[in-house]
Parts: structure tokens; C-alpha cells; sequence
């Protein structure tokens, strides 16, 4: 790889110095015309292996756009940089300041449990994020892979860093090189070639293992100058003995390494997995198995949905890429960041109405939005307060925003809100004065109280227009029918972990689906699987096809373009 000389022009940025190359591509400080420090990484496309390239571009290019995560290196910008008559793709990224993790594990420094978990659980939420967002695998989850950013204040955050070997599951021989990855913190599928979001939980526990003891689990003499098959070797031999823990890893540490490291194959756990198992610690500090959410019964008789960091959130919603984009630019990261907030005195929206059609999963998308956010969900459906209403109390919905404010910070969902808050222009809905007043009382800055409400409804005209103003339901966001690269996804994520025929033409289903609600490629999928096993049959494309020839959409021909044909 060519070496650049300081102050080397790309773009708006001058080349500082080298930090670290690889047989293809270098990595370097530089800084623009502000004197602001950023890394550039440029790669040799003479030298770039073709497995790491897609329709001639960088795969890593590709891949470092797509993330959008605080706790993986992030993106800036791109482009080519002409020199001596070639040309050199390079990608920007942000400057940290900080050490890598292996730098701290090379001066003898270890952590405490309590630094272990706090520092391993951004690394879990981003590899969760890569696995259910991106479907994407890290593949080189190491402590030279882990930047720990100096905050100023005496604290520092984790940042996953490197996407060289970033890639899709591998279930073979790998698109990228091995001879650079750190054989003793990969998984023993990883070391035979199958590389996936399994792989990446078991190096993230042998991490998590490092942290605390100073070194890998299974420790043997490797050596960078061995070649990649004497290190396995090695690496294979030694884990021939049984797995100690550190005895300075306090219980709750203890089982999450044992859940990472010595699991079963048919018990392997996912990022979301180890999280659940962090979080779920109770007050006293005993470990114990929690789910991410936990549900209880209010006080009110509602079910309040906790939330903790690492449930699924938007990574768990199927396409709508621009919406979950745009609301966590204008809502998640206001009720998120209060400090910024303050500082910019930023008034947190107070809620959004979810429009559409019925089945898209507009109450879907509000448990996601909730877990998104981190905030409790209470849910609150039409036969819950048509018992409040029949017994005709104004103050059972005060009481209900009072529970939501105890639990705060709080999303409250009303399903087919429409029902709960009607025109009071309307005769049929004169009855209900009182209790929609009730409504926009408890609406007006209810965000103030820590409290965020999402109304669903596919009647949007028949909600009173005073509850749709600025001040109470601030948003409205369309939910409309999937479009074609959602139903892909959708068709993707219910066929996953089921017996299947190998290549799947998911395009072609997507396109026989036009104007199917997203319950209905849910049922579609299910019943394909219902014929499949009553066969002891893989599913196959003709499941699939007859399935959606027998089922048409229950949304009416009003939502498809185009007649479905065989």
C-alpha cells in the first residue's frame, strides 16, 4: 500500500500522519481547513481482494453508510483521491480521542466487574444493532477493536471500530481475509470458517473475559509473525481444556461469559440475550434471567411494559428507513438527550398520531418506537376504557396519566384512538364530551411529565380536530401499506430460523404481494409452514406462492396497484 506524504490534500482534509495499514488499505490522522481531526482510510483498488468489492466499489465503503450507531464507528463522508495517476477510494470517519482497549490490557490494567459491564453493554447494543438492523456481522470483535473515547470528564465510551471484515453470515470459506484476525478471541465455528451474529456474542464474551482477567479465555503463546493456521492451532489445543473463569468476576459476569463462551449450538445466545442478562441484575446483585421488557399490572389495571436498553426497537421494524430516520432526528433524541435539550431549549413533542390503513402495524411500530426511545409503554386498547367510561369517570383518565407520569419516563399508546377521543361535533358522540375534554386536559404539555402519546387509528377523520393541534398530538406520521423492499424484509424476517428450500426468490414474493398488510405476509408465512410440516417438507417457493394465491389482501383492492397473477 502507498504511503501518503504529510499534508497531503484530499478534499477539504490535509493527511496528518499513518496510524496502521494492512496489505490493501491504510488508515490515517488528518485534519481539515478548521483544524478539526478526523481518520482516513484509503484503500488500493489494484489490491483490494475481489471478494471485498461489489459492483466496484469498496464493500467497507458501503458498509460504514449504512451504520448509524453511537457506539460504532461512524460515518462522515467518502470519495476518491487521484495521486500519481491512480486513484485511491478513501472514507472519512470521526477522531477519538482515547486508547484502544488492547493498549489498556497491554499496560496490566484491568476492571472491575461493575467497569466490565458497563463498558461491554454499548459494545452488546451495537453488535444487536449491526445483527437485527443490517444483518450484517462484525466478523473481528477484539480488544483491538475496541476504542475506549475519553469523555474529558473522567469517563469513556466504547466505539467498535474496523469494519474490514464486515460482512453478511459466512457459512464457508469468508469474503475477507483472515490471516489479520486475532484468533483468540473467535468462536470455534469462526476458526472452521462460518462466521455469524453467534460468532461475534462469543467474542464479545471472551472480551468481556479479557476486561476482567487481563487476558483471553483458554490464554496460549500466539505470535502475529505464526501464520493464521499455526495460530489456530494453537488456539484449537488449548481450548481442549475446560473454561475458568476469573475469580475477581463477580456471579452476574460469571454466567454471562459461560452463556457467550460455553454454550451449546442450539443454545447459543444473541447480543440482545447477554443484554437482557446485564440489565435484569436485581437491586441487591444477584444475577437472575430477565426478559428485556418486563410487564406488570398498574395500579390502574394497565399493563406497563419496562423497557432497558437493548430491546430490539427499530431494528426489530421492517423497512420504513426515511420515518425511523426522521423521528429519531425530531423525537428520540430530544426525549433522549436532556441536557442538549436544555441547553438548546428544545420542547419535546408531546405525542404522534399513526395513520393508515388497518394491519400495517402501526401499534407495532409504537412498542418499537417505546423501546426505541428506552421509555416504558403502557397500552391502552378500546375495551380498556370502555370500562372507565361506563362508569363514567373523568378522573379514571386523569389516573391514567398519572400512572404513566409515576412510571415516567412513559409512552402510552391508544389504540384506535379514534374511539376514545371522537369529533364532539358529531351527534353519535355528544356522550363523550366530557371525557374527550378529559383528553385534551391531560394532552397539553404532557411532555413536561415525562409522558409521550401515540394515538392509532385508521379513521383519522373521526378524531376531534382540537386533539390534533400543535401542543397535543403534535406529529402525524402516515403508516401505509409495505412497500416492495419492505415486504422483502418482512418475507425475510418471518422465514428466519424455518426449514427452507436454499434461494428463495424473495423478490418474486414481494412483488406477487402488492397491497398486503404486514399481518398479512405474517399469516402468509405461517401458513406456508403449517403445509410445509404437515409434509415433513422444506418450505418451498410454491408454499409460498399457493399461500398468497388462497389469501388475498385483507386491505381490499383499493391499496394494490396491479392484480396479482400466476
Amino acid at each position: 500500500m502507498i504511503h501518503f506524504p504529510e499534508n497531503t490534500a484530499v478534499g477539504p482534509y490535509k493527511v496528518q500522519r499513518l496510524i496502521k495499514e494492512s496489505d490493501y488499505n491504510a488508515s490515517y490522522l488528518a485534519a481539515d481547513n478548521k483544524g478539526a481531526q478526523f481518520f482516513i482510510k484509503f484503500f488500493d483498488l489494484e489490491l483490494v481482494p475481489e471478494r471485498l468489492m461489489e459492483d466496484g466499489a469498496v464493500l467497507e465503503i458501503r458498509n460504514c453508510r449504512l451504520i448509524k450507531h453511537p457506539n460504532i464507528i461512524s460515518y462522515v463522508t467518502d470519495g476518491v483521491l487521484e495521486h500519481e495517476g491512480k486513484k485511491y477510494p478513501f472514507i472519512v470517519t470521526p477522531f477519538f480521542r482515547g486508547h484502544l482497549l488492547s493498549e489498556v490490557l497491554k499496560a496490566r490494567r484491568t476492571f472491575t466487574s461493575a467497569q466490565a459491564k458497563a463498558l461491554i453493554l454499548p459494545v452488546l447494543d451495537g453488535l444487536s444493532y449491526l445483527h437485527r438492523e443490517l444483518n450484517l456481522c462484525h466478523n473481528d470483535i477484539c480488544p483491538h477493536n475496541i476504542l475506549l473515547e475519553d469523555q474529558g470528564d473522567g469517563t469513556v465510551v466504547p466505539k467498535i471500530i474496523d469494519l474490514g471484515h464486515t460482512c453478511e453470515m459466512v457459512m464457508g470459506a469468508p469474503p475477507f481475509p483472515v490471516e489479520d484476525l486475532y484468533t483468540q478471541y473467535m468462536a470455534p465455528e469462526a476458526l472452521k470458517g462460518i462466521f455469524t451474529d453467534s460468532s461475534d456474542v462469543f467474542s464479545a464474551g471472551a472480551l468481556l473475559f479479557a476486561m476482567v482477567d487481563g487476558k483471553a479465555p483458554w490464554e496460549c503463546d500466539t505470535k502475529r509473525a505464526e501464520t493464521y493456521a499455526q495460530r489456530k492451532a494453537k488456539v484449537q489445543e488449548a481450548r481442549k481444556a475446560d473454561l475458568i473463569l476469573p475469580m475477581e468476576m463477580d456471579e452476574l459476569l460469571s454466567k454471562v461469559c459461560a452463556s457467550a463462551l460455553g454454550r451449546p449450538r442450539s443454545q447459543r445466545p444473541t447480543a440482545s440475550d447477554l443484554i437482557s442478562l446485564l440489565v435484569g441484575e436485581k437491586a441487591s446483585g444477584d444475577a437472575r434471567e430477565a426478559s428485556a421488557d418486563q410487564e406488570e399490572v398498574s395500579e390502574s389495571g394497565f399493563k406497563v411494559q419496562r423497557n432497558t436498553p437493548g430491546k430490539g426497537g427499530f431494528a426489530e421494524v421492517a423497512g420504513m428507513e426515511a420515518l425511523k430516520e426522521d423521528l429519531y432526528k425530531r423525537v428520540i433524541w430530544v426525549l433522549k438527550d436532556k441536557e442538549k435539550a436544555e441547553k438548546y431549549r428544545l420542547t419535546p413533542p408531546n405525542g404522534m398520531l399513526l395513520f393508515g390503513p388497518p394491519g400495517c402495524g402501526k401499534t407495532f411500530f409504537a412498542q418499537k418506537f417505546a423501546e426505541e426511545s428506552g421509555f416504558n409503554y403502557l397500552l391502552v386498547n378500546g375495551s380498556d376504557l370502555g370500562s372507565i367510561y361506563v362508569h363514567g369517570t373523568q378522573g379514571k383518565i386523569a389516573d391514567l396519566f398519572k400512572e404513566a407520569e409515576k412510571n415516567a419516563p412513559t409512552v402510552i399508546c391508544f389504540d384506535e384512538f379514534d374511539a376514545f377521543v371522537p369529533n364532539r361535533g358529531s351527534q353519535d358522540a355528544s356522550h363523550k364530551a366530557d371525557e374527550v375534554n378529559e383528553f385534551l386536559s391531560q394532552l397539553n404539555n404532557c411532555a413536561q411529565r415525562g409522558i409521550f402519546v401515540i394515538g392509532t387509528t385508521n379513521r383519522m377523520e373521526l378524531i376531534d380536530p382540537a386533539v390534533l393541534r400543535k401542543g397535543r398530538l403534535d406529529l402525524h406520521v402516515e403508516i401505509p401499506a409495505p412497500d416492495l423492499e419492505t415486504r422483502k424484509k418482512m418475507f425475510q424476517i418471518h422465514l428466519k430460523d424455518r426449514p427452507q428450500e436454499k434461494n428463495l426468490n424473495l423478490d418474486h414474493l414481494a412483488s406477487l404481494t402488492e397491497g398486503y398488510a404486514s399481518s398479512d405476509i405474517a399469516f402468509l408465512v405461517n401458513e406456508a409452514a403449517m403445509v410445509a410440516a404437515l409434509s415433513d417438507e422444506l418450505i418451498s417457493e410454491k408454499h409460498l406462492e399457493d399461500s398468497i394465491r388462497n389469501n388475498p389482501s385483507s386491505l381490499g383492492k383499493e391499496h394494490r396497484q396491479t392484480k396479482i397473477g400466476f
